[in-house]
């Protein structure tokens, strides 16, 4: 078996794919556990019927904007993690396979 050998070497499904489409699958999960919590809030607490005054007002406006910006940026995640999954080969040796799973 020289350097000639036309067989490829064997090949098995690249793990670092994986753990990131796992990683975006729990990471959709926690957008959809995060939006209803924040949301409730924002409109109890935006009702004026928890909470009033200006520490109230300024309390709710600071829960909304940071509601927003939780969203964007979770949301912004995705797609690069996407981009991060279309960079990778598919398939790795065993062996390297086998690096990616041990630690640093």
């Amino acid at each position: 078996m020289g350097s000639n050998d036309s067989n490829p070497q064997a090949t098995v499904p690249n793990p670092a794919i994986s753990d990131l489409q796992d990683l975006k699958r729990r990471l959709i999960q926690d957008l959809g556990t995060l939006k209803e919590p924040l949301k409730t809030t924002c409109s109890d607490m935006g009702a004026g019927t928890v909470w009033v005054g200006k520490a109230a007002d300024s309390w709710n406006t600071d829960v909304k904007g940071r509601h927003g910006t939780i969203k964007t940026l979770l949301g912004k995640l995705v797609p690069v993690i996407d981009a991060e999954i279309k960079k990778l080969p598919e398939k790795v040796t065993p062996g390297e396979a086998k690096m990616y799973h041990m630690p640093d």
